[in-house]
């Protein structure tokens, strides 16, 4: 009896232990609180960034510089490099033939990739020639069909992209008005169905071959009074130029290309002033759906321009123009790096007291990035 009292209770303490370590492997096998996979974290996640928010993050130098494009001639690009890259300077366009090898150069050691661009419009306006001679654009509506046109531009625009450009100033789509023309030859026609059918096939031929087309120049210089590269010009009316001149804007709006907005005055739009610095040409240019497209000033440096350059830059920022041109002459590119601060310090007073707006800046430098293909969240 005794002994199988002991055995009894041995037997008992056996499964009151089993029970015991069953029950803790059960509840732990049912307490999940600290596997990893099932805690929640999603209160202590920080929330993801945004494009505009990471360039809202860049220095104020930084961003100032893309919204600057100035002149570079081959046989200055090489010395000229630094200055660019030290002020963050967004582009370059080329004023004459040059090299890929010097391209190739001239990208090297950006912070961002800059824009290499050119003003090959064919005719009098043609940069780039080892590739043969781009007719202009009154001889190409002329004298070739729709499709001959996009054949010639596609050839060109394909020689662009090898030697590394990656913007085009082009096509015109002013239409003819005025006489003489303020920019002869370099007009397709005076009617805008056939301005826009040819400007179709020069901006499907520079997008085949990977080349960003700028059209030119809003609201229209088709009834110019002048060259404005020469002096300063006005236009028709506004009232007038709607029924007309921005006929081929809306037609085009849908490849979505970028602009150049006109030194010219336009009497009912520009209040007396240049178009790069009226915010209502801008406005009107982007509601017809421009919205994301980069948005270009004519040359600063032209007739038309009074005052300096920092205030004419500052001027087409308000207006919410993303880039200030600069077509510097040859003689004068040594002076570049002063002007780029001049400029920078000019902006950074104006946003200090609210003349520019750092909020616009930031949404006008993610256009550009964009253009380029840049994600902001990783420079």
């Amino acid at each position: 009896m005794h002994k199988r009292r002991i055995l009894i209770t041995f037997s008992s303490i056996i499964l009151v232990l089993l029970a015991a370590v069953g029950g803790i492997a059960i509840a732990k096998y049912l307490d999940t609180s600290n596997t990893s996979p099932a805690k929640d974290t999603s209160n202590n996640t920080p929330p993801s960034k945004t494009a505009l928010s990471c360039v809202k993050a860049l220095p104020f130098a930084t961003k100032i510089g893309q919204k600057i494009m100035a002149a570079g001639y081959s046989d200055q690009l090489a010395s000229s490099q630094s200055t660019f890259v030290q002020s963050n300077i967004g582009g370059v366009i080329l004023m004459n033939e040059t090299s890929k090898t010097s391209i190739d150069s001239f990208k090297q050691g950006f912070l961002i990739a800059p824009t290499i661009a050119v003003d090959q419009e064919g005719g009098t306006v043609q940069r780039f020639k080892t590739e043969g001679i781009l007719p202009g654009a009154t001889e190409i509506a002329t004298n070739f069909s729709a499709e001959q046109a996009y054949q010639k531009y596609l050839t060109d625009a394909q020689f662009l992209s090898s030697m590394g450009i990656s913007v085009n100033f082009a096509p015109v789509v002013d239409v003819v008005s005025a006489e003489p023309s303020p920019l002869p030859g370099r007009m397709y026609s005076s009617n805008p169905a056939t301005v826009t059918e040819y400007a179709t096939q020069f901006i499907k031929a520079s997008q085949k071959a990977a080349i960003t087309p700028v059209v030119k120049h809003f609201p229209g210089l088709g009834s110019a009074t002048g060259n404005t590269d020469n002096e300063s010009a006005t236009t028709d009316s506004w009232s007038t130029l709607q029924t007309r001149d921005t006929l081929p804007y809306k037609q085009l709006a849908q490849f979505k290309a970028d602009a150049m907005v006109s030194n010219a005055i336009v009497p009912g739009l520009t209040d007396g002033q240049p178009a790069i610095w009226s915010a209502a040409a801008v406005t009107a240019l982007r509601s017809y759906g421009y919205q994301d497209s980069v948005v270009y000033t004519d040359s600063l440096t032209a007739e038309a321009i009074p005052g300096t350059i920092e205030d004419a830059a500052i001027k087409s920022w308000q207006a919410d123009v993303d880039v200030a041109l600069i077509v510097q002459k040859r003689n004068e590119t040594a002076s570049l790096a002063s002007l780029f601060q001049a400029i920078l310090a000019r902006a950074t007073t104006a946003t200090q007291n609210k003349e520019l707006s750092d909020q616009k800046i930031s949404e006008s430098v993610l256009r550009i990035l964009q253009r380029k293909g840049i994600n902001p969240c990783s420079l």
